[in-house]
């Protein structure tokens, strides 16, 4: 068995798979290296389907992660947002198979609204395409009850306004009128972009001062952007990164990473705009994946 070969051709999948589970960068990777170090000690010549094979060890071992790390979300200050995954020099490796999946950050966010259970079925229904025997095998529930799980995941999903698809066109210009409205102080462009209803959600995860709860509707958004702008909150070197399938706005003082922003569409406009600031989030951002 070629480990290394092995390596290279599921790496890639099994990273996808627990970051989407886990919402962190760190971790998923620490858990497919996990995942690869356990192969040592096991026969993979009777194996007949490594790629479920390795998305089961994957799967059981994120789960097992999420339930230890239950009272941890529980006390996290504030709304609590995925990390972003952030590539500052275009078209690695990573950043293309996150366009080629279409894991855009707005979707990785409405995941993580559902429970670590339903998030694990709809993952392994939805996007790995493994049929109710297999995924009842993975965690031990009838292929009934998995049913049920996916049906609920997915309705929920669909109730939260999925993100609209977004070509890149469409998402250049508006980080475009995002920045030209930070530089010069005048939100009106960029307020026309946003739809009646948008939500705006910042995670400063109690290291730094953040909206503690979600703000809603159009006109307390933007008296909320105006207002930190006029705070300074927007000082310091503001350009356009490449953040999971999508485009952000990366800001930075004195070189280090302070905020991300990303933004979700519906066919109306803007629905929601996501503000992470906590550093432990941003510490992974221009990190070489070695994919």
């Amino acid at each position: 068995m070629d480990y290394g070969n092995l390596y290279d051709t599921y790496k890639p999948l099994l990273f996808t798979v627990a970051y989407q589970m886990i919402g962190t960068i760190k971790e998923a990777e620490d858990i497919v290296h996990d995942v690869f170090v356990q192969l040592d000690n096991i026969d993979l010549t009777n194996i007949d389907d490594l790629k479920a094979y390795l998305t089961k060890m994957t799967t059981n071992k994120c789960l097992n992660y999420l339930k230890s790390s239950v009272k941890k979300r529980e006390i996290y200050p504030g709304p609590w947002l995925p990390e972003p995954i952030v590539n500052l020099d275009e078209n690695t490796p990573l950043d293309n198979l996150l366009k080629e999946e279409s894991i855009s950050y707005a979707f990785v966010v409405l995941l993580h609204q559902l429970t670590d259970l339903e998030r694990c079925i709809y993952l392994l229904r939805e996007v790995l395409i493994f049929d109710y025997k297999f995924i009842s095998v993975i965690l031990n529930k009838s292929k009934q009850s998995c049913r049920k799980v996916y049906s609920r995941a997915k309705q929920k999903l669909q109730r939260m306004k999925p993100c609209k698809k977004t070509v890149s066109k469409e998402a250049d210009e508006l980080a475009k009128i995002f920045l030209r409205a930070v530089e010069s102080g005048n939100f009106e462009p960029f307020i026309d972009h946003l739809t009646k209803d948008v939500i705006l959600i910042s995670d400063g995860g109690g290291k730094v001062l953040s909206a503690m709860y979600p703000i809603y509707n159009k006109n307390r958004v933007v008296a909320f952007l105006q207002g930190i702008h006029k705070r300074g909150s927007f000082q310091g070197q503001l350009r356009m990164v490449n953040v999971n399938a999508g485009i952000g706005i990366l800001q930075q003082k004195q070189g280090e990473p302070v905020k991300l922003i990303t933004f979700d569409f519906t066919e109306t406009g803007v629905q929601h705009i996501y503000i992470v600031m906590n550093p432990d989030k941003l510490q992974e951002i221009g990190h070489n994946f070695s994919f």
